[in-house]
């Protein structure tokens, strides 16, 4: 009986170790929280070595507000939270980051990335700096958060690399993705 304790002992310690080990592709902290900033900067990591190849030290990027592509819009937390998740990442591998509220002039639409500003110029003196903006998007199935990073040279349209990763769905997930669903209340014109 004695042998028999000391084996399954064994065997769950190597199942914990596998558990434990494993862990690392699901993204969650202990607390069951999801770790974006390990997800994140795996898909960071992925690239990095291309990144190197395409940039110079002088470089830019912009990065864009990460949006769900089922709604094509930018206005969950979820969607901020991985747009500065990927900043953090991408500013501690050495890649220069250019601050600007993309979504004021930049859209991901049915048709790729739009432009939603007339002056040209305004975008033009605010992202003349720059060659290349980082493109983010992510979509939420019944399981699987799945995040997607795309890194566009601005000049051609050309994708030049890209990156994915997915974790599964939790409460904390789904709670960052509600919108603010408060209606805008117009007051009558008074003429």
């Amino acid at each position: 009986m004695n042998k028999n304790f000391i084996k399954i002992i064994k065997q769950i310690s190597v199942l914990l170790f596998l558990i434990l080990s494993l862990n690392s592709c699901v993204y969650m902290n202990i607390d069951g929280s999801t770790s974006f900033n390990r997800l994140v900067d795996s898909m960071v990591q992925k690239t990095v070595q291309k990144l190197n190849q395409e940039l110079y030290l002088t470089d830019t990027v912009l990065v864009s507000d990460f949006v769900n592509i089922d709604k094509l819009e930018n206005r969950s937390r979820l969607g901020f939270l991985l747009s500065a998740t990927l900043k953090d990442r991408l500013l501690a591998n050495n890649i220069t980051v250019k601050e600007i509220e993309l979504r004021k002039h930049f859209a991901l639409g049915e048709n790729g990335f739009n432009v939603l500003s007339r002056d040209t110029n305004d975008i033009n003196t605010k992202i003349d700096n720059a060659r290349y903006a980082f493109v983010g998007t992510y979509s939420i199935t019944t399981k699987t958060l799945i995040v997607f990073i795309k890194l566009i040279d601005l000049q051609t349209g050309n994708i030049i690399l890209s990156s994915q990763e997915s974790t599964f769905i939790t409460d904390e997930i789904l709670d960052l993705e509600k919108t603010n669903r408060m209606q805008q209340i117009y007051t009558p014109i008074v003429l």
